[in-house]
């Protein structure tokens, strides 16, 4: 069967051929209806952009930076790891990634380094950064001069970025709030919640789904006053003593990272009753939380796919494909104490 063409899709989509060329390559001023007809029409004919001729003509390969959160959390260490092992696997086919860094939840320090992207020696950038006005505005200006915006892991409103790669977050909360009460024994009783900062998005989503589950099936669980901990193990492990101290919690859910902490608060607690704790991500404090019986239940997302898919997805873009946001979508895992190797 023959490969179908432009001609093809410009047939189908009864558009003109200028259409689907101003389409597929992103160059705006085209009508949302005909826009629709011609993704339609691509998935009706099968077409397929002919790559090889695509990456002929990338003189320069493929040119991308990674924006990452500063500091030494473990998930970045991971995140980091892998865009290492994604950037050598992709080295033959001329691609360049940048990893960079700005301060954690500081949109000040963000904004700083998104104005050290330069449009002319950049394609892509995957970003992790606060969702406030003043990074979306940075984000938005490098969309308008060219760049592709790829939000990684913590998504921002739409219209600053290209696609989002990560885990459906409210999803996570909503998981995080059914385990938390069917794990207590009677779902009565105050709640703590760690985040690192409600200005990350994800982290407001995963709170926004645990409250939601809370209110909804579980009445006598009340969440104490939310407390930040930026992912500083030091400053959770503090937030956590005078907490297990004062209120005795029933449940603890960590948003986000600096879980060191939150094992050693619970591992030096006094108290016979240990609270149901619930944490994200499988790293090393997370895994001897959950040997020791200090932590309940992980719900984990796959770095390593999330950078493979964010690569993947750049590549694309820089290539003029049409990417669909479902792409973009990463799975959660749950890992308990009899599921560690």
């Amino acid at each position: 069967m023959a490969r179908a063409t432009i001609h093809d899709v410009a047939r189908t989509a009864q558009v003109s051929l200028a259409t689907v060329d101003r389409v597929l390559n992103n160059r705006g001023g085209v009508a949302a209806k005909s826009v629709k007809k011609v993704h339609d029409a691509v998935a009706r004919t099968g077409y397929v952009k002919d790559q090889f001729a695509a990456n002929l003509s990338r003189g320069n390969g493929y040119r991308f930076v990674f924006l990452l959160p500063a500091g030494q959390s473990a998930f970045v260490r991971k995140l980091i790891a892998e865009i290492a092992r994604e950037s050598d696997l992709n080295r033959k086919d001329r691609v360049h990634i940048d990893i960079r860094s700005s301060k954690t939840f500081d949109p000040v320090s963000q904004v700083a380094s998104l104005r050290q992207i330069d449009p002319e020696t950049t394609d892509c950038a995957a970003v992790i950064v606060s969702d406030v006005p003043q990074v979306r505005a940075e984000l938005t200006r490098l969309r308008a001069a060219g760049v592709r915006i790829v939000s990684l892991v913590a998504d921002v409103q739409a219209e600053a970025r290209d696609i989002y790669v990560g885990p459906n977050n409210e999803v996570a909360g909503r998981m995080a709030g059914q385990f938390m009460g069917r794990l207590i024994r009677e779902p009565v009783g105050p709640v703590l919640v760690i985040a690192g900062s409600l200005a990350a998005r994800d982290h407001a989503q995963r709170l926004l789904g645990f409250r939601q589950v809370l209110q909804n099936d579980f009445a006598g669980l009340t969440l104490l006053p939310v407390v930040e901990g930026f992912d500083d193990a030091a400053r959770i492990a503090d937030l956590v003593a005078r907490t297990l101290d004062a209120m005795s919690p029933v449940g603890i859910y960590a948003i986000g990272a600096g879980n060191a902490g939150l094992v050693a608060a619970l591992r030096r607690a006094n108290s016979a009753f240990r609270p149901v704790t619930i944490a994200h991500e499988s790293t090393d404090a997370t895994r001897e939380g959950l040997r020791d019986g200090l932590i309940d239940l992980v719900i984990d997302q796959d770095p390593g796919r999330a950078v493979t898919r964010a690569v993947r997805l750049m590549r694309d873009m820089a290539d003029k494909q049409i990417v669909p946001p479902a792409r973009g979508e990463i799975p959660l895992s749950i890992i308990i104490k009899e599921s560690l190797s």
